[in-house]
């Protein structure tokens, strides 16, 4: 009894190791399966390499093309002559200008009669005369708007339009007859003169002069008509 019991669990002995092995060995290859599948892991914020992609730097935005500078507008003409008349036609004015000083004359031929001088600060032109006679204007690069007023208080609106030779402003200080004589002309773009000659303090027309060489004859005596300055003195000289 005992040699046959120990004859049947010899193989079932052997049958269970047999088996144990087996399971054991599957159990083994099942783990090694798992982590091989198993994706590393990392630390939070790490990516498991030992140096991290640099991120890409940001594209340069384009630099905005500066906006123009508006041009400044032109300041009034520095050197010039303007010319013209009051706005009912009654007389001729002309006036120079000359780096911020300005000289005028007023003048109807017969009876209004003024020399004015001042100064341009920026646009605002502002000349004075004798016995209260005064302009005041606006200068552009084209005109001088404004009024003026006559020593007898007549006050009149007036337009100059910027000119060119022989407009202007001419003067003459002379003798004759013996007498102390001043000649005044005004003269417009179109080389119309309007002018008074004051001779012993009294008033007549003035001649007309050669827009050439400036001469002309008053009673027999000749002279010369000079352009007048802006800076020129007029008024007290």
């Amino acid at each position: 009894m005992s040699a046959r019991r120990r004859r049947t669990t010899g193989p079932l002995a052997t049958l269970a190791a047999v088996v144990l092995f087996t399971v054991v060995l599957f159990a083994a290859n099942s783990r090694v399966d798992e982590q091989a599948g198993a994706a590393p892991s990392y630390p939070d914020g790490s990516s498991g390499s030992a140096t991290a992609t640099p991120s890409a730097e940001p594209s340069a935005e384009p630099t905005a093309e500066p906006s123009p500078t508006p041009s400044p507008e032109a300041p009034p003409a520095q050197q010039a002559v303007f010319a013209g008349l009051t706005s009912g036609g009654e007389a001729t004015l002309a006036m120079a200008v000359n780096d911020g000083a300005a000289a005028a004359y007023l003048c109807d031929g017969s009876e209004i009669e003024a020399w004015l001088q001042g100064t341009v600060d920026g646009e605002t032109m502002t000349l004075t005369g004798r016995n209260g006679a005064g302009l005041t204007g606006t200068v552009t690069d084209s005109a001088v708007l404004g009024t003026v007023t006559t020593s007898t208080g007549l006050t009149l609106p007036f337009s100059a339009a910027l000119s060119t030779p022989p407009a202007g402003v001419y003067e003459s200080r002379t003798t004759i007859d013996g007498l102390a004589t001043r000649i005044g002309w005004a003269v417009l773009p179109d080389g119309t003169q309007v002018g008074v000659a004051t001779i012993g303090g009294e008033k007549q027309p003035a001649p007309p002069f050669d827009p050439a060489s400036g001469s002309f004859e008053l009673d027999g005596t000749t002279g010369t008509a000079e352009p007048v300055d802006g800076s020129d003195t007029v008024v007290g000289g």
